[in-house]
């Protein structure tokens, strides 16, 4: 199958016991993402995820920071592409906020058996097997 289209985006998984840090959108229906965004063409996964938890956030984050966790692609039925990559906060005690209060109501500690029901399938997916992996 040829692709038309590939998009690329990095997610950031910042865990702390049973909770996970998320964004909640400013929309009517609740819904939550994890820190991360679309990647820059030539913009590698780290280089794509730094920049985007910077702009959310105002974190500044380091390739030290972070570690690969895992990766999905999902294909369209119109031959669309979109490859997301999954990073763990290895160091924390930076300050996280919500630097972009036009698209964000909110950001928070929740618990992740809760978050999973107001985000994506993907981000679900990655967040079930990673806190499956730590019970």
């Amino acid at each position: 199958m040829k692709i038309k289209n590939h998009k690329y985006k990095s997610k950031l998984l910042i865990v702390e016991d049973s909770s996970i840090l998320v964004l909640q959108k400013k929309e009517e229906k609740k819904r939550f993402v994890l820190a991360g965004g679309f990647l820059k063409k030539k913009e590698s996964p780290e280089e794509g995820l730094i920049r985007e938890v910077h702009e959310e956030t105002g974190v500044n984050l380091t390739k030290e920071n972070i570690k690969y966790y895992a990766s999905t692609t999902i294909v369209d039925s119109n031959k669309n592409a979109l490859t997301r990559h999954y990073f763990l906060l290895l160091t924390n005690g930076q300050k996280f906020e919500n630097k972009e209060p036009n698209k964000f109501k909110s950001l928070k500690w929740v618990k992740w058996t809760k978050a999973i029901k107001f985000i994506n399938p993907s981000d679900k997916n990655v967040i079930e097997r990673l806190f499956n992996s730590i019970d």
